[in-house]
Order: structure tokens, then C-alpha cells, then sequence
């Protein structure tokens, strides 16, 4: 057998498994009740803080790093909750392919939609950043079903059949959904519309992109947002979702971010409007920091990266040149 057919077999061998693990989880979802199912993704939580200890030791570090002086009990706890978070709002996002329109709606509260309205009713359509903060497929559901127009950018999986289920879920309640690579021309069309356009904005992804505080510490973000809005005119709104303890869902929109100067060159706009939005999601995971993802490597450096930082002149960790 050659290196090439086994790779082959392999790689089909693991996404089999990921689909019926997947479908197993999706079952579970909707089949038991909420409360059970709550305990149960909880536990599904803290094993995995338990097996992987790669991202519970980058979990410690980040907290650590963000939060100067925090007793290390403390940092554990944030870490914890964390893991336990991530369980408890995967069975939510995986009851959304049961769920009604309603149930979705009964089951948020928000905070600040006049400031998304406000933005909307300028007609240029809104970008609305978040971030991998609690469910943030709730949050995109409950926009939809409140009748908002909602599409989102989101990275396509490399497992087909789990990337057509997402795709379907999201559509199932009313949000498009745009992969990367090749979403601009239909990005900008939502936007023209007056559309909201959604986008997850936290991640440390290889694209173009500068250094901004993240928490303090210098971290390489994407441009992609601030391109979007600066090019389409479209406000920026900065919203995320939190799962309260009592289990409903709270939804934070931010006011409106304000587009930097006209008279600035493009790419020290871009680079303003970038440092913005990177703050704006840092308050909102400060609001319940053991509801965002501290395992992905937020502040990691790549060398791809470095010399993109040298040659667009970028070094300032405010980002301006």
C-alpha cells in the first residue's frame, strides 16, 4: 500500500469519525431535555479541559498574560469555565437544528438594539463584529428571526459533510452564509442592501492584517472588517451573546464604531478603525472572560507574519505607523 493511499485512508477514516461524532452530539442535543442537556455538554466541557492539556496549559497562559496579578486559583477558574462554557453553548448551537424561530427569540434577552437600529437606518447596512464569545450562532439566529436581514463571513470546513450540516443550520433560521476567499463581491452586495453582515473578528488567522493591543499584549489582526467598512460605508456595530447563569442568552450591542477621518491616508484609516474594533471585542470578553475561547493562541507570531509587520511599516503596537 503506498504512503498516498494510506493518507488517503486516513484522512477519510478521521472525517467519518468527526461526522457520526458530530451527528452523535446533534442527536443528543435534541433529544434530551435542555436541563439534562446542560449537564451534560458541561461534563463534555470539563473532560476535555481534562484530555487536552496543550490547550489548558494556553488557556492558563493567555489568562495569566491578559489578567497581570491574578492568583493562579483564579486563572484556573477562568480557564475551567471557560471549557465548561464551550460545551454548555455547543449544545444550543446544535439544538438550532430542532429549534423554531420562536424558541430561538424566547430564549435571549438583549441590551442596545437601538444602537443596531440606529446604524441600520442610515442605509448603508452594518458589519457586526463579534467574536467567539458564547453561542455566537444564537446570536446570529436571534437577529434573523427578529427580522433583521443577517449573512455571515465564516471559514469553510475542511470536512465537507459537517460544513453543508452548518450551512444548512444557519439557513434553517435565516442566515447566509459567505466562506472565505471568495465572499467580497457577495459581502458588499449585502451591504448595499442595508443588510447586516456578520463577522467573527477575535482570531489569529493568516491574511492581511497589522498588529494591534489585544489586552494589552500585541496581536496580529486582520484588516478584512475595516476594508469592508471603510470601502462600503457601512456601520460598524460590535455586539456578542453571553449564556447566563440561569441558562437564557444575553445579547450586548455596543454603539456604533466610528469611522476614522476621511482626510487620513486609507491604510492609517484601515489601521484606526482595526485598533477600534479589536478593542471593542476585548470589552465585550471582559464582560464574562470564562465565555471566550483563551485556548486559541490568540498573540502567536508567524514569521508570515513578521514580514508583513516590516513591510507595510506597521511596528507601533497602536498600530500607526
Amino acid at each position: 500500500m503506498s504512503s498516498d493511499l494510506r493518507k488517503r485512508i486516513k484522512k477519510t477514516a478521521r472525517r467519518l469519525g468527526e461526522t457520526v461524532l458530530v451527528k452523535t452530539l446533534v442527536f443528543l442535543a435534541v433529544t434530551l431535555p435542555r436541563r439534562t442537556g446542560l449537564s451534560l455538554f458541561t461534563f463534555f466541557g470539563m473532560v476535555s479541559y481534562s484530555c487536552y492539556r496543550k490547550n489548558r496549559v494556553r488557556a492558563h497562559e493567555n489568562i495569566a498574560r491578559a489578567f497581570p496579578g491574578t492568583p493562579a486559583v483564579v486563572v484556573k477558574a477562568i480557564a475551567r469555565g471557560a471549557f465548561r462554557s464551550i460545551g454548555k453553548n455547543s449544545l444550543d448551537a446544535l439544538r438550532l437544528t430542532r429549534q423554531t424561530k420562536q424558541q430561538v427569540l424566547e430564549s435571549c434577552l438583549v441590551s442596545g438594539e437601538e444602537n443596531l437600529g440606529r446604524a441600520l437606518a442610515r442605509g448603508r447596512g452594518v458589519l457586526a463584529i463579534t467574536g467567539h464569545i458564547g453561542c455566537w450562532e444564537v446570536l446570529g439566529a436571534y437577529l434573523s428571526g427578529k427580522g433583521y436581514r443577517v449573512s455571515v463571513i465564516t471559514r469553510r470546513l475542511s470536512n465537507g459533510t459537517l460544513n453543508r450540516m452548518l450551512i444548512e443550520m444557519r439557513y434553517r433560521h435565516g442566515v447566509e452564509s459567505f466562506h472565505r476567499g471568495n465572499t467580497a463581491v457577495a459581502g458588499y452586495r449585502a451591504l448595499r442592501r442595508g443588510e447586516i453582515l456578520g463577522m467573527l473578528v477575535d482570531q489569529n488567522i493568516n491574511s492581511d492584517g497589522i498588529m494591534v493591543p489585544f489586552f494589552g499584549r500585541p496581536a496580529w489582526t486582520p484588516l478584512g472588517p475595516a476594508v469592508f467598512a471603510l470601502r462600503s460605508g457601512a456601520a460598524v456595530v460590535p455586539m456578542a451573546i453571553h449564556m447566563q447563569p440561569g441558562g437564557m442568552h444575553h445579547i450586548t450591542i455596543l454603539p456604533e464604531i466610528e469611522h476614522p477621518q476621511e482626510d487620513l491616508p486609507e491604510e492609517k484609516r484601515q489601521a484606526v478603525l482595526t485598533k477600534d474594533l479589536t478593542a471593542a471585542i476585548e470589552k465585550l470578553v471582559r464582560l464574562y472572560p470564562q465565555q471566550w475561547v483563551w485556548f486559541h493562541d490568540r498573540w502567536h507570531i508567524r514569521t508570515e507574519h513578521l514580514e508583513k509587520v516590516e513591510n507595510s511599516g506597521y511596528l507601533e503596537m497602536d498600530g500607526t505607523a
